[in-house]
């Protein structure tokens, strides 16, 4: 095991690079899309390249101002780079994770002058599963996070500066940083590093560096205006919407979406900065008594705290939401572990190996009931799905053997710690039960079908993420909505395409004409066994769990064939 130290001592940087290709890159293509978010963001940068459109973001051919547009660009750019695949759509969010990680280490080295807590900080930063796990799914937070780390390093390198050169350079920097956040994911961007930056100057007693806001205003706007005026010019309702419904409304209206109470986040970051959870009071505990960096560690806990009791103040609420919160974890564990393991507080290191075996093994006991059928009201795993059960098996057993070994061997326990995760990373895409297949994952129901979708003048769906899906993989934006609206509420609304949503009640009056023109095809997300009604008279039926086809052949065509209802499969 010393010469695997020497090793990793040696060629740490490329190590750290091999195990961001291995854990972030690798499994990108082995998933399929999830619905809705996965599916959103690759339609709408699929949409931006077909349409030529980079001002304005469309979503099955409607207006989509949920999201500002730097964030489609990055996803957009991946697809002309690696085509349409599921890397492609994941690859943005992966590749800034890797950034924000360099990010980390470069902050980390100029904070603590050791290379050493600089490479445990970046690792806790890839390791953590909630950042392992967002920076390896399509949604945005990934991307904005390194926006919102960049702004933050920015503000405090400026602070340090010793010359109006260096600050002048440094806070343009950070509105740069603040102005690709603010295109990424809106005013959310700039609140964060203000609510952060403001309360630190107040605790220096550096109000003076206010004087130097302004070269951070000028490159934000420089960054941001030109698409802000664009949009207005091209939609100019948007940003009425983004900053009234996408803002205000979403995070503290009546009616905001994803309520949660205020303890929501507690959970999440605790159980989201694992495999190093063991590790953590005794690592921040050990940052905060070295007084020598007292005002570094002050810094970094404004930085966790603060954004974590705005988003918990907050009445609407995601887990990606605190992902900024886990750069400045990491590196306060990174500087902590490492101050550890130089003191050989083994006794520390093995309570984290206990908590990664025990945290495996309830998985995997978990697994195992419930995928048997033991408890819970069926099984989750089918009786064909025993390849996905073996690789589910592995997948948590890997967590608590990592853990094992870190036990065993606790000089060497940062490395084996940090392979945590990795097994699950590596094998989830192929672990997966049928049942959670066939009602997250599309996909496969959609391959399977191909020739009928292909065939169909118009596809429908009653669900907007599962519409989405039908757009990406049939590479049309055409698909019209039956009875749903969702998140398409208010692009329905603002549309001219009057016929985009077909009503339940117009359905069969609707029907007739269509298949005047061609084939119909109608793709439903429901209860097994729940089919609607109305779709009954469909030439074709194909029922697979939550998702069904009822297909319906060009009227010409169906009168000759004596308008068979088709057979019906379970």
């Amino acid at each position: 095991m010393s010469e695997i130290k020497n090793i990793a001592q040696k060629y740490t940087h490329w190590l750290l690079m091999l195990f961001f290709a291995v854990a972030y890159l690798l499994p990108l293509n082995n998933r399929m899309l999830w619905i809705p978010d996965e599916s959103r963001y690759a339609e709408i940068s699929r949409e931006m390249i077909q349409r030529g459109d980079w001002i304005v973001p469309h979503l099955l051919g409607l207006h989509y101002f949920e999201k500002p547009i730097a964030g489609y660009w990055l996803n957009s750019i991946s697809q002309l780079l690696f085509g349409e695949s599921h890397f492609a759509v994941r690859f943005a969010s992966a590749l800034s994770a890797g950034l924000t990680a360099w990010l980390i280490y470069w902050f980390s080295q100029r904070l603590f002058h050791s290379q050493k807590k600089a490479i445990a900080a970046a690792v806790c930063y890839l390791s953590f599963i909630l950042v392992y796990a967002i920076g390896t799914y399509s949604v945005l937070d990934s991307m904005v996070t390194l926006w919102l780390d960049l702004t933050l390093v920015c503000f405090y390198v400026s602070l340090q500066a010793n010359t109006t050169r260096q600050k002048l350079a440094g806070y343009a920097l950070m509105g740069v940083a603040a102005g690709l956040g603010f295109l990424t994911k809106g005013f959310i961007s700039l609140a964060v590093p203000v609510i952060v930056a403001l309360p630190y100057l107040f605790y220096r007693r550096q109000l003076n560096e206010l004087r130097y806001l302004w070269i951070a205003l000028l490159t934000l706007l420089l960054v941001s205006l030109p698409w802000a005026i664009a949009i207005h010019l091209r939609a100019p309702d948007y940003w009425h919407y983004f900053f009234w419904v996408e803002h205000i409304q979403r995070f503290s209206g009546a009616d905001a979406q994803h309520k949660a109470p205020f303890w929501y986040y507690l959970p999440i970051l605790i159980t989201g900065c694992l495999p190093w959870l063991g590790l953590a009071p005794a690592a921040l505990k050990q940052s905060w008594r070295t007084t020598s960096i007292r005002p570094v560690v002050v810094f970094l806990l404004f930085w966790l705290l603060i954004p974590f009791l705005f988003f918990s103040i907050a009445k609407g609420k995601l887990p990606t939401y605190i992902l900024p919160c886990f750069a400045p974890l990491a590196i306060l564990l990174g500087y902590g572990i490492t101050e550890l393991l130089t003191e050989k507080r083994w006794r520390v290191v093995r309570q984290n190996a206990w908590v990664n075996m025990a945290f495996g093994g309830v998985l995997l006991v978990a697994v195992l009931l419930l995928g048997s059928g033991v408890i819970g009201k069926q099984a989750l795993y089918l009786a064909d799905d025993h390849m996905a059960l073996t690789f589910a098996v592995i997948c948590f057993a890997g967590w608590s053997v990592a853990g094992w070994f870190s036990y065993r061997n606790p000089a060497q326990s940062f490395y084996l710690t940090a392979l945590c995760p990795l097994a699950l990373g590596l094998l989830l895409g192929w672990s997966l039960p049928t049942t959670l297949i066939n009602s997250k994952l599309p996909e496969a129901f959609i391959a399977q079908h191909q020739p009928e979708l292909s065939r169909s003048r118009f596809v429908l769906s009653n669900d907007v993420g599962l519409a989405v899906s039908l757009g990406w993989q049939l590479q049309r934006d055409d698909i019209q909505l039956y009875g749903a609206d969702g998140e398409l509420a208010y692009g329905l609304a603002d549309s001219t395409q009057t016929d985009k949503r077909v009503k339940t009640e117009d359905f069969v009056q609707w029907l007739n004409t269509a298949r005047q023109q061609g084939n119909v095809s109608v793709v439903t997300r429901n209860k097994p066994g729940e089919l609607p009604k109305e779709l009954s008279t469909a030439d074709q039926i194909v029922a697979q769990q939550n998702f069904t086809l009822f297909y319906y052949q060009q009227a010409t065509t169906a009168n000759q064939a004596g308008n068979s209802t088709g057979n019906t499969h379970e």
